[in-house]
């Protein structure tokens, strides 16, 4: 064995002693199995070390303090051909400092800048610093956008369950935007959880796949008090077999029905479409 071979080994004991007094002083858990070089792997470990004993010694601090205190203008003092300028001046000072904030959908220069000073700037977060570790915010975390979350759960039951995924849990198809415990018919009357799933699961067996044609949203609704929406569409999508050309298609009007969820966002509690009303 020449030397590069033997410090390489020497290494490998090291980080697997590191890994036992992690795991030991932290309750730290580790995969048995791993690619990366012994020294990848021992600079790894360092950082989750260093990353505990910070966490364990951890005390919160605002996101203004933590990325320096930068001097800044309130919004109202900022003439509005001045707001690009600044807010681009945050987002580097943001960026320098390992904070990131994204958007899902466009916002306005003027409600973003206002939304760092009035609101990003005072949040409390870990005081926890580590070489490349990186914290990213949403701003539809702190302002939900019901219609982009309303449309996520549409495509999403497309992407997901008409195309047959599986559940996580190997029993059935995903569901996840599908709230079958609350689930209501054409009349508004509740039904039971498992005659929501042993449904939906019947129709999706009876083809080997489904071919999503075309499924445009002509319309979204949503209450005044935000606690009921309703989407109106036309759909066209064709049921499918492996080992057959023939086909079936489904072509039509297509109702959902939602509401908010108590995990964020909103679930489907009702749906009517070509081929499959519950």
């Amino acid at each position: 064995m020449n030397n590069s071979d033997n410090d390489s080994y020497n290494k490998k004991i090291d980080n697997e002693l590191k890994k036992k007094a992690l795991k030991k002083k932290y309750d730290a858990q580790f995969s048995q199995n791993n690619d990366i070089s012994a020294d990848l792997e021992s600079e790894w470990l360092k950082n989750i070390e260093e990353f505990e004993q910070q966490f364990n010694n951890h005390k919160t601090t605002s996101i203004w303090e933590y990325i320096r205190k930068p001097a800044f203008k309130k919004l109202h003092e900022l003439k509005t051909e001045h707001i690009g300028v600044e807010l681009q001046r945050l987002f580097e000072i943001m960026n320098e400092n390992n904070i990131h904030l994204d958007t899902l959908c466009k916002v306005d220069p003027t409600e973003l800048y206002r939304f760092i000073t009035e609101e990003l700037f005072i949040y409390e977060m870990d005081d926890v610093h580590i070489d490349g570790m990186q914290t990213i915010f949403t701003y539809e975390d702190f302002h939900p956008n019901d219609e982009l979350d309303i449309q996520h759960a549409y495509d999403y039951f497309f992407s997901y369950t008409l195309a047959k995924m599986e559940n996580i849990s190997g029993d059935g198809y995903d569901l996840t935007y599908i709230d079958t415990k609350k689930y209501k018919d054409i009349k508004g009357i509740k039904l039971k959880e498992d005659t929501v799933i042993k449904k939906i699961n019947h129709f999706l067996n009876s083809f080997d796949y489904i071919k999503i044609l075309s499924n445009d949203i002509r319309e979204i609704t949503i209450n005044e008090e935000k606690t009921n929406a309703k989407i109106k569409s036309n759909i066209h999508y064709q049921g499918c077999f492996n080992h057959n050309k023939e086909k079936i298609t489904y072509q039509g009007k297509g109702i959902f029905r939602l509401k908010p969820s108590e995990y964020g966002g909103w679930d489907i509690y009702h749906l009517d479409i070509p081929g499959l009303q519950i």
